[in-house]
């Protein structure tokens, strides 16, 4: 590992990137900021940074990259988020950081993604290949950013905070109205499903309305758990449509749904109350279900199936 590497480790200096970043500052509608710890195998001097990125939903982003000769880049962007609640990064697990809460995506020895938000700002630290990087370095880097106004000093070397995870939010509890039907309009987004996690009672019809915003990719498809096994598969072709799944939930557990290629992620929880906890009883607390397919179709819209207890019909909004 480079993390241990010492050159000239007692006597700080600026960060050879800032000149480049502060000749952007005034280019962009918030302050830039740059990581104070980097391991030293990356090259600070020749990174490359743009501005004509675009964040989730469209607005202004910036994308900071940092080569070494001995493994994967890593990159850094930042934006302010139009809505910071419905931009999410899916099958993420949420951390604790000095900013606060952040959101942390391991993918075996792959990809390696934090998202932290200071102030207003939020950033996203990832790495394609986990060769140079490991989750606790990751962190660090995340909590070391700071403004290059501020004459950013930088260094190769790092105690590692341990990484604690924080308690994710209870998922929603659904409201059965006055027609005795519980009603959730989930919404895919290009961060995420909206609301991530609900809790819906057991007995009790169920009308899912599927939304998307935005360009969300294969989102657009959602496959839905509706007895243990057994999924609903839903499309929308069009950010115009919305799709009506009807059903009742017969099965105590928590139920994961899933979109195209497997993307985007989302639970389901089922209880007696409709209560956000885990179900009593539930050893594992979760149900993860046989996944149908896995590849991300660009295809005219199939014929659906929805087996078990669903009804569903396509309307346009």
């Amino acid at each position: 590992g480079w993390w241990g590497i010492r050159v000239n480790a007692g006597a700080p200096r600026e960060a050879p990137e800032a000149e480049k970043i502060l000749a952007l500052q005034a280019q962009m509608p918030f302050q830039l900021l740059i990581p104070a710890y980097l391991p030293a195998s990356y090259d600070r001097k020749n990174m490359e940074i743009s501005i004509t990125e675009t964040g989730p939903s469209g607005e202004p982003m910036v994308q900071m990259t940092y080569y070494s000769p001995d493994g994967p880049p890593l990159f850094i962007r930042e934006w302010i988020p139009v809505n910071p609640d419905m931009e999410i990064l899916a099958g993420s697990r949420p951390v604790e950081t000095k900013w606060g809460k952040g959101w942390m995506l391991k993918q075996d020895l792959d990809l390696l993604v934090l998202w932290v938000s200071i102030g207003p700002m939020r950033a996203s630290i990832y790495t394609p290949d986990q060769t140079l990087i490991d989750k606790e370095h990751l962190l660090a880097i995340g909590e070391s950013l700071g403004p290059a106004s501020n004459r950013q000093v930088f260094s190769f070397v790092v105690n590692p905070p341990s990484i604690k995870e924080a308690q994710p939010p209870p998922p929603v509890e659904i409201e059965t109205n006055a027609e005795g039907v519980q009603e959730v309009v989930l919404v895919i987004t290009p961060g995420g499903y909206s609301p991530l996690r609900f809790a819906v009672k057991k007995g009790v019809p169920v009308r899912l309305i599927f939304r998307q915003l935005g360009q969300v990719g294969c989102g657009n498809e959602l496959n839905f758990p509706t007895t243990p096994g057994e999924y609903a598969s839903l499309r929308l072709d069009t950010p115009s449509e919305s799709e009506v799944l009807e059903f009742t939930p017969e099965a105590v557990g928590v139920f994961e749904f899933y979109g195209g290629h497997v993307m985007f992620k989302g639970e389901m929880y089922v209880n007696e109350d409709g209560s956000g906890g885990y179900p009593a009883g539930h050893p594992a607390g979760r149900m993860r279900l046989a996944r149908r397919g896995g590849r991300c179709r660009c295809v005219p819209k199939p014929e659906r199936h929805q087996p078990g207890r669903v009804g569903g019909h396509r309307s346009h909004c």
